[in-house]
């Protein structure tokens, strides 16, 4: 095998483990597969090219979601990072052009001296504008709403309470038993 090959394998490998991890199959469930996928992948390279192999595959995403029922008690940390990301950018692009209509705002008026200022839907940003011989100067200080929206949205992505809830009903199953153990043993 070159290293196209490997890399081929590689790139397949990492996009079976996205989607095995957006499932929410557990880590050593996930590596046992991607082993399973990398090594199956190997051999059929040796037979066929790397390129005809990964392309014999299909869709890396039906092959996680038919590989493992998911965990609906694990936290999908994935998913909350991906929609956070996401969720955060798309905020601070909002972010940049509120302070782009400020500043067209700024420029209008024509000031001969510094201006400042803050946006209202955006709490604890700050923005200043000072013209200059050979043009202008824009400061832009980002408040914090885009990183509670970033963190809301991961928050609400990634479910972490399924594990908090999982550990309670653990623990009364546990409590269960003893209670009933106890029981036994009183008769």
């Amino acid at each position: 095998m070159n290293v196209l090959d490997r890399a081929r394998i590689a790139g397949a490998t990492l996009s079976y483990d996205l989607w095995l991890d957006f499932a929410g199959v557990p880590g050593r469930k996930r590596r046992d597969l991607r082993r399973e996928l990398r090594a199956n992948l190997g051999d059929a390279t040796a037979l066929v090219g790397s390129r005809n192999a990964i392309r014999g595959l299909g869709s890396t995403r039906q092959m996680a979601a038919a590989a493992s029922v998911p965990d609906p008690t694990r936290p999908r940390w994935t998913v909350g990072f991906a929609v956070g990301i996401s969720l955060l950018g798309l905020s601070l692009i909002a972010e940049l052009l509120a302070a782009l209509s400020w500043l067209d705002g700024a420029m209008a008026a024509a000031p001969d001296s510094r201006v400042a200022g803050a946006m209202t839907f955006f709490p604890g940003s700050s923005l200043t504008y000072s013209p200059t011989a050979d043009g202008f100067s824009l400061s832009i200080g980002s408040g914090w709403v885009c990183l509670l929206v970033g963190l809301i949205a991961f928050l609400l992505a990634a479910q972490p309470w399924r594990l908090l809830m999982h550990h309670a009903s653990s623990t009364t199953r546990r409590r269960s038993w003893f209670e009933s153990a106890g029981n036994h043993s009183a008769e």
